[in-house]
Order: structure tokens, then sequence, then C-alpha cells
């Protein structure tokens, strides 16, 4: 089962210091999510929206996360 996650920054703090803003297992319309996401970021002083997804039955690949 995937699982979707939504990560967000406050406007002043540095990009290491994201945030989940939101996660939920299932089908998730991503669009839908950003937009009102967007929304509620700008109220409340947050930018910088990630979504990620994953897969919890599939072990993980850390060498994907490597960056050369």
């Amino acid at each position: 089962m995937k699982e979707t996650i939504l990560y967000g920054c406050k406007i002043t703090d540095p990009d290491y210091m994201e945030e989940v803003l939101f996660a939920q297992k299932g089908y998730i319309n991503k669009d839908q999510l950003l937009s009102h996401a967007k929304k509620w970021a700008n109220e409340n002083g947050y930018n910088r929206l990630r979504i990620a997804e994953c897969n919890l039955h599939e072990k993980p690949n850390f060498i994907k996360s490597i960056k050369l």
C-alpha cells in the first residue's frame, strides 16, 4: 500500500527544517491535494511544499537517494 506524505517548510526556516503537513495511506489525487495545500500554506506561513510517495511493502533502495 502506498502512503502519500506532504512536506512543507515555514517561510523563515531553512530547507532542512521540513515538517510533515499531511500523510494518508491509499489513493490521493495529488493535484487536488497540492491546490488545497497551497491555499493552506499561504494562510499559515509555509512554502516549499513537496509531495512524496512511499510503498511500505517494498524494501527501500537507499542508493537512489545518494546524489553523486
